[in-house]
């Protein structure tokens, strides 16, 4: 069977045989990201071989919540629900991120100048750049863009409402309700949590 045929059998009849296949296809990616993150979940005390025993779960509620119609790889979407397992593992029970027009300033800049710094930082800014890119609002990414990656200084909003044809308070609600949805993104507990 190929990989869609396995989605779909998974989906329709929780079939572990299709799981266990689709699972081995991907495994070697899965694999790699996981030890992208291993330095910092030993730190966490976990080791490799519990977070393999989760992967296969991963992977199922991956096939689940898979949509074709997005126009997006399986192994991309696989990929990202692997490194928030990951991100959520290092994160939990931590509230230490806070999202204020400061600190996105601070990891944008950082993001901007690829500084390699404290490794869980750049953890922190890639989970954030993921969530911007994965939001289906394109104008969210854009009003990200326009007011943190201008130069040196913070964009106005009104500048903002005008490049993108929006009302300046339009602008400034998108931004907002982000903030709070990337808030409550990065306390969750779970990353299959539907916010």
């Amino acid at each position: 069977m190929n990989e869609s045929q396995l989605i779909n059998k998974i989906k329709k009849h929780h079939c572990s045989d299709c799981l266990q296949q689709l699972d081995h296809m991907h495994g070697g990616l899965c694999v790699k990201i996981i030890k992208k993150y291993l330095p910092q979940l030993i730190n966490k005390n976990y080791n490799m071989e519990d977070i393999l025993k989760d992967k296969i779960y991963v992977v199922y509620q991956t096939a689940l919540s898979f949509n074709p119609k997005k126009k997006i790889k399986f192994s991309t979407w696989l990929g990202n629900q692997i490194r928030y397992y990951c991100l959520n593992l290092i994160n939990k029970n931590k509230n230490d991120l806070c999202l204020t027009d400061e600190n996105i300033k601070y990891i944008v800049e950082k993001k901007q100048l690829e500084q390699r710094s404290v490794e869980v930082d750049k953890v922190k800014t890639e989970y954030i750049f993921d969530l911007l890119h994965a939001m289906k609002d394109e104008r969210i990414e854009k009003i990200f863009k326009l007011r943190y990656f201008d130069a040196n200084k913070l964009k106005s909003w009104n500048d903002i409402g005008k490049e993108l044809n929006i009302s300046t308070q339009t602008a400034i609600n998108i931004h907002e309700k982000t903030i709070n949805f990337l808030n409550k993104k990065i306390t969750s507990k779970n990353l299959f949590d539907k916010i």
